[in-house]
């Protein structure tokens, strides 16, 4: 650690992070429909509208969080169009998302801006994220290598934690089907500049079989909170934040018949889990126009099997583990003047990485040192605003690669923004990717090109249209080559893969109502060589999303509907060509204010009863209904 805080000093002892520039600058968003005037931090490292904001966002607030009764962000992300999910089975199985066409592994995940992807699989633990700890949910499409360094090619997800405010308290108690059941308390205490908050939860079901044809449910347990304290001391803002998930999952494994073609038992086995994050911060004015911010942290990601696995060569269970420090420092200077203003963001990002693994007999042991550089600038004058991005990231495996950002909008009218951008993304292979199952050691990195227009067109002060249409183009994909013959799997490069997309959204929110739909048609293609132009695995090229809701008196009736084409899989025992089938499923929600500190909900899932496939041969939930109540202490 020691040398990673002397390395970002000589960097250059700056920084602004995430939730300091929202501190600063949130005053500027406040318009006459807060609804529609959020704002976003995550597309750019500073405030901005998001109704404003160059960068395709999606914002999901306090409200769906409180209103989707979900075990983990899965359920609510699915809900939004261009974000495919991938769930192996119920609550606590594996869980993926596709934003955009994107593979799962080339999306950052961070918790108040730090990143929690493991570097074992390069995946988030978004099964064990509770929606109950957060406040508001920020999506970025597109990439961001730039300004975050590797991994951000599809987008980047930002879960900001439950925030201060007035002091007071609140708890909430959830019970639904599968023997699914969570309770959750918070609290915030608040006095001048000092802010102590927190938020604890706990989660447990019965789960249900994974796999289709398995008769034995997998449960779920979960405990998971944060802990924040923030003051400021001889002017100076300092601040830390912790966030645990800890836990237990039961799953299965599949037994082959006798030409690996189809399962024909299983064999449960079970999992504990253990993801944490650690940050402290300080910030301040260095003079009237310079703000800096030092972040340090600490990720933990370890998962381990209680019982062997079927297919280990060694007695012990398989395992991952990721243990990762970052210091994160970045500028803000504010350049105001008669005819432009501008925002120059600057800074370094240094982590220290060792991760650990044993997985079907293949163990390994990695330490990695990785250094990123950026520097951004933001200008705006009369209609014309411009964003120039640029990022150098190095990697002791692969080397240094450079990426950037440029996006232009012309502001035709004070409602109409027109955005046209492109921009390079990269991701460096992760320590699974190389050395674990089906590990290639002669990996090169992903990297990627996107262009993009769109428009984002206010229709009235309660209502808002955006439009986009984007060409992702990525070379050297990394993909899975699954060998029938040896019945192995083999990691490998493809020479190109290419994602063409549009995506269209509504917004209304004017009482008593509150509308939103979104589509997004995208055709996710394989070009290489010998793939004869397929389609990517596990990305629909069709998505449609509704949300509607409706204040009657003291209560809410909401709707809730997603329509997904089919997409392209592997089949979970024969590991070939299999395909997922479309499907629609509906929503209901029913909500009661009984007094200004009381309300009850119920929610009914799946209310079609309908049978579908996040994953080829793992089961999904059918109809399901939970009812929860929650009061608050003020």
């Amino acid at each position: 650690m020691k040398n990673l805080i002397v390395g970002c000093a000589c960097a250059a002892l700056l920084c602004a992070n995430i939730r300091a520039a929202e501190a600063r600058m949130a005053a500027a968003a406040t318009a006459a429909d807060s609804s529609l005037d959020e704002v976003v931090v995550t597309a750019t490292r500073s405030a901005q509208p998001a109704s404003q904001a160059l960068e395709p966002v999606v914002l999901i607030d306090r409200i769906e969080l409180e209103d989707s009764l979900a075990t983990d962000i899965g359920d609510v992300l699915r809900f939004h169009a261009g974000l495919d999910i991938g769930r192996s089975g119920g609550p606590g199985q594996p869980l993926s998302l596709f934003i955009r066409g994107a593979n799962s592994d080339q999306s950052i995940v961070m918790i108040d801006g730090v990143r929690i992807n493991a570097g074992t699989i390069g995946l988030a633990p978004l099964a064990n994220l509770a929606p109950e700890l957060f406040e508001r949910i920020e999506i970025v499409k597109g990439p961001r290598s730039a300004i975050y360094g590797t991994d951000a090619i599809g987008g980047v997800v930002n879960l900001i934690t439950r925030t201060g405010g007035a002091s007071g308290a609140g708890a909430m108690l959830d019970y639904g089907r599968y023997g699914t059941g969570e309770v959750a308390v918070d609290g915030n205490y608040t006095e001048g500049d000092t802010s102590l908050r927190g938020a604890f939860t706990g989660q447990r079901s019965n789960g249900f079989p994974p796999f289709i044809g398995d008769t034995l449910d997998s449960g779920y347990k979960n405990l998971s909170g944060t802990a924040a304290a923030s003051t400021k001391l001889a002017g100076v803002d300092v601040g830390a934040l912790y966030w645990l998930a800890t836990g237990s999952s039961d799953y299965a494994n599949g037994n082959y018949n006798s030409d690996f073609t189809e399962f024909v038992s299983f064999t449960p086995l079970s999992e504990r889990f253990r993801d944490s994050a650690l940050a402290v911060h300080a910030s301040g004015d260095l003079t009237g126009i310079w703000h800096a911010r030092l972040t340090l942290s600490r990720i933990v990601d370890d998962l381990r099997q209680g019982q062997p696995d079927a297919f280990s060569l060694v007695p012990a269970g398989d395992f991952d583990h990721t243990s990762r420090d970052t210091a994160d420092l970045q500028n803000d200077v504010k350049i105001a003047g008669p005819r432009v203003n501008q925002l120059i963001t600057f800074g370094a990002i240094v982590t220290d990485e060792q991760t650990n693994s044993l997985s079907f007999g293949l163990p390994y042991s990695i330490g990695t040192h990785t250094d990123t550089y950026y520097v951004q600038d933001q200008l705006e004058s009369g209609p014309n605003r411009l964003l120039l991005a640029g990022g150098y990231f190095h990697h002791p495996a692969f080397g240094a690669h450079e990426t950037w950002n440029a996006e232009y909008g012309y502001t035709v009218t004070p409602g109409t923004l027109l955005i046209a951008s492109a921009g390079t993304a990269f991701r460096a292979p992760s320590a699974t990717d190389r050395f674990g199952y089906g590990g290639n050691p002669n990996l090169l990195p992903e990297s990627s090109r996107n262009f993009e227009i769109g428009v984002k067109l206010r229709l009235t002060e309660s209502q808002q249209v955006t439009f986009s249409a984007f060409q992702d183009t990525i070379t050297d994909l990394i993909v899975s080559v699954f060998d029938p013959v040896n019945f192995s799997s083999l990691n490998m490069n493809i020479d190109r893969a290419q994602i063409r997309g549009l995506e269209a959204s509504w917004e209304l929110h004017a009482d008593p109502w509150s509308v939103r739909a979104e589509g997004s048609l995208q055709d996710p293609r394989n070009l290489s060589a010998g793939a004869g132009d397929t389609e990517l695995l596990r990305r629909s090229k069709q998505s449609f999303t509704l949300s509607a809701s409706r204040q009657v008196g003291r209560g809410t009736l909401g709707l809730e509907v997603l329509q997904s084409g089919p997409r392209e899989d592997v089949g979970a025992a024969s590991g070939l060509q299999a395909r997922d089938g479309g499907y629609v499923l509906a929503s209901l929600l029913g909500k009661l204010t009984l007094t200004p500190s009381w309300s009850v909900a119920a929610r009914l899932d799946n209310a079609l009863a309908r049978r579908y496939e996040l994953a080829n041969g793992y089961t999904t939930a059918g109809r399901s209904a939970s009812i929860s109540t929650r009061y608050t202490f003020h």
